[in-house]
């Protein structure tokens, strides 16, 4: 019966949750009819509130449609796979606007960067969209469109009744041990209330004022009028044409081709990649080959390339003794025949070893690790570098020592001394660097 007491504060914290959070449900939203009238509220703030107040991926390409239809960038369409962002000049720009500027700013060689290389840099993307998502947020708060779920108010109450369940949950604790020891009943409490108060964390996100919600009803309005001009299947460039009807339309969920090619908010792809090397924007394909002879340092493929051709050797001789009973294979031959083997195996890693280390220079566009190992206390990684020459459009991403990988960035054009019959990086050096340096890692 100890804790009986416990669990009934704990239902009890549960229904206070429950009530404050139907109390701070968001306002019902009533669309006013389909209008052409265009209220102040940019498109990423349109996006937030006409999404439930959950911003969505599609608001920083909106936001960037929206710098291109007001002049701050151009947007071309070169051929039918390619597309390029232009700089102009910027003034006055909101701080979300200039985080989506200045990533387009990083990217630019010359001024120009391809739309489909917008999910490329050294940015951490998770931080990058916390970062935008704040300050579009703030934004939306200081129009009065939104605020915090939870008031000063609600959180005092939520976490003064949190002690409540965590106090009995440590009496209990306490009085079930024979020698009522304190501790484990205190740090029971601490975990408990811990535990209570991320639910009230995770539960408090936006919510709309009155004033948020009929902004919401007004722009689902323009959203009825925009839905019949087809904006789904325009190009990003056709923003010369449309202006900031088509921001507003990728903000509101109607224009996904334009969205899709600007993928400022979305993980740069593995096995695709962007590159300016040689002074025009083109996509390469990189493949990270098996590591069995490749992308393994030298005396490793030597060495597994020895005991790959003692295995076969050894076997194939003892597969040939076995024949050799049954007059299959001569006897006299079963030694050789197994050492042929064996050479034979080991022959090809060490050819490839030995091949003389070339020189190269080229932009490196993915820098990546995998998992290859380790225990609870260490893990292993693979590292990989690939680099565009500007000879091929297919990649094959190089094995690289940790302490190299880590002074690189994506985007660095580098001279390297690579052994390619092994796909190692022995040396290399950048010769011009990306500007940025955080990494986001794979």
């Amino acid at each position: 019966m100890t804790f009986v007491p416990a669990v009934a504060a704990v239902a009890l914290w549960a229904v206070l949750l429950l009530v404050l959070a139907v109390r701070t449900r968001n306002p019902e939203i009533q669309p006013v009819p389909p209008t052409a009238a265009f209220a102040g509220e940019p498109p990423a703030v349109v996006d937030l509130i006409t999404g439930g107040w959950r911003l969505c991926e599609e608001a920083s390409a909106a936001t960037l449609l929206d710098l291109a239809a007001r002049g701050a960038v151009q947007i071309e369409e070169v051929g039918p796979e390619l597309s390029l962002v232009r700089l102009r000049r910027a003034d006055a720009l909101n701080p979300y606007e200039q985080l989506v500027y200045d990533h387009v700013r990083a990217l630019a060689t010359d001024g120009v960067v391809a739309t489909g290389a917008l999910a490329e840099g050294s940015r951490h993307l998770g931080t990058w969209w916390k970062t935008f998502r704040k300050t579009v947020v703030a934004d939306a708060r200081a129009r009065g469109l939104s605020r915090p779920r939870w008031s000063r108010s609600h959180l005092t109450l939520l976490t003064a009744a949190a002690t409540v369940p965590a106090f009995f949950l440590a009496l209990g604790v306490t009085l079930s041990d024979t020698d009522h020891d304190l501790g484990a009943g205190i740090g029971l409490a601490v975990m408990a209330f811990f535990l209570l108060m991320t639910w009230v964390g995770k539960l408090n996100g936006e919510r709309g004022t009155a004033l948020g919600a009929r902004a919401a009803g007004h722009w689902l309005g323009v959203r009825a009028h925009l839905a019949t001009a087809r904006f789904g299947d325009q190009p990003a460039a056709g923003v010369t044409v449309w202006g900031r009807p088509l921001a507003y339309a990728a903000a509101l969920g109607l224009a996904p081709r334009a969205v899709k090619s600007l993928p400022v908010s979305v993980p740069a792809d593995d096995r695709r990649a962007w590159s300016s090397y040689g002074g025009m924007w083109h996509a390469v394909e990189v493949r990270y080959p098996s590591r069995l002879v490749w992308g393994r340092k030298p005396l490793h493929t030597v060495g597994r390339a020895l005991a790959a051709g003692f295995f076969a050797g050894f076997w194939s001789w003892i597969v040939l003794v076995v024949l050799s009973a049954f007059d299959l294979w001569p006897h006299s031959l079963t030694t050789l025949g197994g050492l042929a083997v064996g050479v034979a195996v080991a022959l090809v890693p060490l050819a490839r070893g030995l091949n003389s280390p070339a020189h190269l220079e080229g932009q490196v566009v993915r820098l990546r690790r995998q998992r290859v190992g380790g225990n609870e206390n260490h893990t292993n990684y693979a590292h990989w570098c690939a680099i565009d020459e500007g000879t091929s459009r297919q990649l094959r991403a190089y094995g690289i020592d940790e302490e190299l990988w880590n002074r690189l960035s994506e985007g660095d054009v580098v001279r390297a001394r690579v052994i390619r019959g092994l796909g190692w990086i022995g040396e290399i050096q950048p010769i011009d660097q990306f500007p940025q340096v955080a990494r986001s890692l794979s």
